[in-house]
């Protein structure tokens, strides 16, 4: 008979062997822990430079605090003193632009925003006027105000057909009286006309 070969078995050791586990080891390990982090809490030392800690940041966060209401007020006076400065500036510019603005001017001005519709209708009739007397003023020829104003357009003055629309309308207002409607929105919107032509001639 064939003797049998030896069979080679492979022993596979366990990952963990609870025979080597020192069970006392453990515990006494975690107590020593527990027992370090008890006396860390409890030392008075633990809490003063906790404490310290605090009032530091309590005192940083104070002056921030501080600074940050500080600088508010400051931006906030800064910008009332910008706004003040601005009212002053345009009160000024106001002031000066009705020192030198034309009086006869200023009362169109007056006219167009009276609540009465005779006055709007005055005030068209006025700035017509004012317009022919300024041609005639600067050498112009014509014996109408469409002569004048034919004159104005060979002569290369501008705006001239604002004065031309302008002027169409005064018609309309001499020519059929109240029968012409005529709303303060679009008065203004003919003295506008006429103001764009004066100002282009320098008059205002």
């Amino acid at each position: 008979m064939q003797p049998t070969a030896p069979i080679n078995t492979i022993v596979q050791k366990p990952l963990f062997d609870p025979t080597y586990l020192n069970i006392e080891y453990v515990f006494d390990k975690l107590a020593n822990s527990l027992q370090s982090t008890y006396v860390f809490i409890t030392n008075a030392h633990t809490w003063e430079i906790i404490g310290m800690i605090s009032v530091s940041i309590s005192i940083l966060a104070l002056i921030i605090i501080i600074f940050s209401l500080v600088r508010l007020y400051e931006i906030q006076v800064f910008d009332r003193e910008e706004i003040e400065h601005e009212i002053n500036h345009a009160l000024a510019k106001d002031k000066e632009r009705d020192r030198t603005l034309n009086p006869r001017w200023k009362y169109i001005l007056t006219l167009i925003e009276s609540p009465n519709e005779s006055d709007w209708r005055v005030a068209i009739m006025e700035a017509d006027s004012l317009l022919e007397e300024t041609f005639k003023e600067r050498g112009l020829v014509g014996t109408t105000m469409s002569e004048l104003l034919e004159e104005a357009k060979l002569n290369g003055y501008p705006s001239i057909q604002n004065a031309w629309d302008g002027h169409l309308i005064r018609n309309k207002i001499a020519h059929e009286g109240l029968d012409y409607p005529l709303t303060q929105v679009e008065g203004r919107r003919i003295v506008k006309l006429y103001q764009n032509v004066f100002e282009g001639l320098g008059v205002i």
